[in-house]
């Protein structure tokens, strides 16, 4: 009886050392191949580093609805179209937190220059955590610029394109 009790928990270890394996290593790894082609929302430079959540609202076609009843959706650097965005960006290193970091938003305009749309002035962030609240009113190429410290050497900038609607 007990070398049949023996078998039963081997082969129940067994079956989840198997389950756990195709949950934690093999399905993340099928995923992970399946979005290679998408946008990483991790960010940096040769010094700082930071992770974009961009948390978008379409905007509707007339009037605007109570916002109460409608929720922000998760996106990266793509939105689907015009609407209202709360671009959040987390400070990985812990020194950038002790850095003034600077912030803005700004539109590609069909001859190249880029037209401000919101600018969130250097300060420092112990929290690590930024946000711009901005409407991106129009389909097109956008830029979030990060801005470190004095900002002097390329390095000191993080660059993000962000394009709205395809």
């Amino acid at each position: 009886m007990s070398r049949r009790l023996n078998w039963v928990l081997f082969a129940a270890i067994v079956v989840l050392i198997g389950i756990n394996t195709l949950l934690f290593v093999v399905l993340p790894r099928w995923q992970a191949a399946g979005s290679r082609s998408g946008p990483s929302c991790l960010k940096v430079s040769d010094f700082y580093s930071v992770h974009l959540t961009t948390y978008f609202l379409a905007s509707s076609g007339g009037a605007e609805p109570d916002d109460s009843r409608r929720y922000y959706r998760q996106y990266c650097d793509e939105l689907p179209g015009p609407g209202k965005a709360i671009f959040t960006v987390d400070l990985m290193e812990q020194d950038a937190r002790n850095l003034p970091v600077g912030f803005t938003l700004s539109r590609y305009e069909p001859d190249g220059s880029l037209k401000l749309v919101k600018e969130l002035p250097p300060s420092v962030h112990p929290g690590g955590v930024m946000t711009l609240e901005s409407p991106v009113p129009e389909r097109g190429k956008y830029l979030l610029k990060l801005a470190f410290g004095e900002a002097i050497a390329k390095d000191d900038f993080i660059e993000i394109p962000v394009q709205v609607g395809k």
